[in-house]
């Protein structure tokens, strides 16, 4: 399916490879593939849309296309008790005919023509069914339930109540030119369909068939061959004309058609006439649009939202146009119809977030430790444009298990990770200082030189926009770290702040991300082996305290930066070295920590020990109107100086207690899994539900023994000890509100 065209003769396409979800795992297979295609030449049969009709409470169940209820029958065994149909075409009158067929009452077919001459109408008379002649449904009835029940039928001599439960409505057939649209493909109004069509194709592009205007079986035939001829013809490929078989079918449009696209409210309340069923737009809406002044069809969808929902207004625009029109006293060809977006069919969330594409418009980044990862047998995902190891999994390992294992051994001995990926700016000059306490939540000229912070971000409204460590090298010069999805973002904050407010301050922003090499040594063993690593450094708790940043040689590499600094709750050094230069340490620190268990470490690994110890990612644990406060970082916004979102900061709406906070949760059933996103209820089961929060992270913890995680709930911190449920489906997890700090709550470890 082909589901948006880009520019230079490009196609996004949707390849369906299994049935369903079983057999594409079963067989090794994803359940569709999504394929960027350029072609040379490229031909849109994308045929036609059956357009409704809009009247007065024509959003009722029970009220379909007649191409629905033809399909409901001849898929579905599905046919209503009694039927009656709404059409302005001959093909309107397959579906009475079918319902006849199949044994349904069909009290009648309403026709707006004065005489409707072809061989169904014809079929259709010789059945027996009822044909209500120049005649329109001006409006339905429901019954209790709010199910279609009547239907009144005006005509000449009145109107008359006809019992029905479906209502089939056909208001003609019109060209699908989403995929033309979508590069501003020009089109035209065709009185004889009521229509837009094509008005010319776009470079290397032909239309044919029914979505160049040619409703018959026999016109699409030639047309489709004219259109591959031509095409063939643009790629150096002549092919002789042939003559196109004679086509058994009838036509889409046999016989002549009435165009008509409303039917007039009887008591003037057009606020029940619905133009878009999607949006709930009615004549109504339009009607207060135009009085407002707009004109412009595009306007009008903005101002209405018609054509703005999930199938982009195929089924509403031509209706929308027409009836603005009428209303503006315009032609219909003047108004015209507004544009289609993307995609033009359904696609799902599972193959957009496919990242196997092969070459992409975005380079992979890959870190200087890649080769080592691996060697060493890792499992690679990606993370922002980074591929990362998430794991080394040994022969027969599960995911779960190596996550197990190499916990465990950061818990217990050491392990090391590569944070590489790890955003580095590096802020220097007279007004450095001054600069990033503007821009910081705490106190960074309170750093002394060889110190490093925590801290964070916030946008303008005091929301979270990331977190990092501050690290003062000189009296003029830092080091920020950030995480690695906000690294770009960071450089053109600080950017835009210095362009924009502040020309006149003298401080140079230079992104280093990709100048260093950082490796995390993490574990109660991890000053053992740092001092293996770096002799002439000392490593002691005293010399090397937490937060502390020291300069030397580490593993033969002069002038490298150890951090102590932790993402895992442990014990733990961070090493930055040139980035060529990452892999000596790498290969030392697994050589020379060989006796001390050193375990290399994943992102899977890397997750589980952060939510043990209650550490955020910001953007995953926190929502995009979260505050340091709601995220537990209150501690470390400063009451002395003003920065960036302080003022929203300090309203009290920014601190009531009932805002989304974040807790831990701990599942009561040791081997319940806590998937990240799962809602939290007060009870299952009921209706309707109130939804206190939703779980931002979770994983199985190997020091804990059970599953944990982290969750944004309503008024969190004062509800610890309460019983949620997680919802997956139909079922319900009980999970108990606990401290976000699952494991080492004073920070002996950390600290030590």
């Amino acid at each position: 399916t082909a589901a948006a065209a880009l520019d230079q003769n490009g196609m996004i396409v949707a390849q369906r490879i299994g049935a369903n979800r079983a057999v594409s795992e079963a067989g090794g297979l994803p359940e569709q593939r999504l394929w960027h295609v350029r072609a040379r030449a490229i031909i849109l049969a994308t045929g036609a849309l059956e357009r409704p009709i809009v009247f007065q409470d024509n959003d009722r169940p029970g009220i379909m296309l007649t191409g629905a209820a033809r399909a409901y029958l001849r898929r579905f065994a599905l046919a209503p008790d009694r039927g009656l149909v709404f059409t302005a075409t001959d093909d309107g009158y397959r579906a009475a005919l079918d319902w006849h067929a199949a044994g349904v009452v069909v009290p009648g077919i309403v026709d707006p023509r004065a005489a409707s001459t072809g061989d169904l109408p014809a079929r259709a008379r010789a059945a027996g069914l009822r044909l209500f002649a120049e005649s329109v449904v001006e409006g339905t009835s429901a019954d209790g339930s709010g199910r279609l029940c009547t239907a009144r039928v005006r005509g000449p001599r009145g109107v008359v109540e006809v019992e029905c439960d479906v209502l089939a409505v056909s208001g003609g057939f019109e060209p699908t030119l989403g995929l033309h649209q979508q590069l501003r493909g020009a089109t035209r109004y065709d009185a004889r369909l009521g229509a837009a069509v094509p008005a010319t194709p776009l470079p290397g592009q032909w239309i044919a068939g029914a979505a160049n205007g040619c409703m018959t079986t026999r016109d699409a035939l030639a047309d489709g061959a004219r259109a591959a001829r031509e095409a063939l013809r643009s790629c150096g490929i002549d092919v002789p004309g042939t003559a196109c078989p004679t086509p058994e079918s009838p036509a889409l449009l046999e016989g002549a058609h009435e165009v008509i696209w409303r039917v007039v409210a009887p008591d003037g309340d057009e606020s029940r006439s619905f133009v878009d069923l999607h949006r709930d737009t009615t004549v109504s809406g339009l009607v207060r649009a135009v009085g407002a002044g707009i004109g412009h069809i595009e306007h009008v969808k903005r101002y209405t939202l018609v054509g703005t929902g999930v199938e982009q207004g195929r089924s509403a625009k031509t209706n929308a146009g027409a009836i603005t029109a009428s209303l503006t006293g315009r032609p219909v060809a003047d108004v015209g119809t507004s544009g289609s977006r993307p995609p033009t069919e359904p696609l799902t969330f599972r193959i957009l977030s496919g990242r196997a594409q092969g070459p992409m418009y975005e380079p992979v980044r890959t870190t200087a430790l890649h080769e080592s990862h691996a060697a060493l047998g890792a499992i690679f995902e990606p993370a922002a444009q980074w591929m990362r190891a998430s794991r080394y999994p040994r022969a027969g390992e599960t995911l779960r298990e190596t996550v197990h294992r190499e916990s465990l051994a950061v818990r217990g001995a050491v392990g090391i990770v590569d944070v590489s990926t790890l955003g580095k700016i590096d802020v220097r000059g007279p007004d450095a200082t001054w600069f990033l306490d503007r821009l910081y939540a705490n106190d960074v000229g309170r750093v002394a030189v060889g110190k490093a912070r925590y801290s964070a971000l916030c946008h303008l409204d005091g929301s979270l926009l990331d977190d990092g460590v501050v690290i003062r090298i000189a009296e003029q010069r830092y080091f920020v770290t950030t995480s690695t999805g906000h690294a770009a973002t960071v450089v053109e904050w600080m950017e835009e702040w210095l362009q924009t407010e502040w020309p006149e301050r003298r401080v140079w922003v230079t992104p280093v991300t990709e100048r260093f090499s950082t490796i995390a040594i993490a574990g109660p063993k991890a000053r053992a082996l740092v001092a293996r690593l770096a002799p002439a450094m000392e490593v002691g708790n005293a010399e090397f305290p937490y937060l502390a940043v020291r300069h030397g040689t580490v593993a033969g590499v002069e002038g490298a930066q150890v951090a102590r600094v932790s993402f895992s709750g442990e014990l733990a050094y961070e090493v930055s070295v040139p980035w060529a230069l990452g892999p000596i340490i790498w290969r030392a620190a697994l050589t020379q920590g060989e006796d001390l268990g050193v375990t290399p470490y994943g992102l899977d690994t890397l997750q589980a020990l952060r939510i043990e110890k209650g550490y955020i990612i910001v953007g995953q644990d926190t929502e995009a109107l979260s505050t340091p406060y709601d995220a537990g970082l209150g501690w470390m916004i400063s009451a002395k100086k003003d920065f960036v979102g302080r003022r929203t900061l300090d309203r009290r709406a920014s601190q009531r207690d009932g805002r989304q906070q974040l807790v831990g949760i701990a599942a009561a059933d040791r081997e319940t899994c806590l998937v990240e996103g799962c809602a939290l209820v007060r009870a299952p089961g009921e209706s309707p539900q109130s939804i206190e929060g939703h779980i931002t992270s979770g994983c199985w913890s190997a020091t804990l023994g059970r599953h944990v995680g982290l969750a944004l709930v309503a008024g969190g911190r004062r509800r610890h000890g309460e019983t949620l449920y997680a919802t997956l489906g139909d079922s319900g997890a009980q999970v108990t509100v606990v401290d976000p700090v699952h494991y080492d709550a004073v920070g002996a470890r950390r600290d030590g």
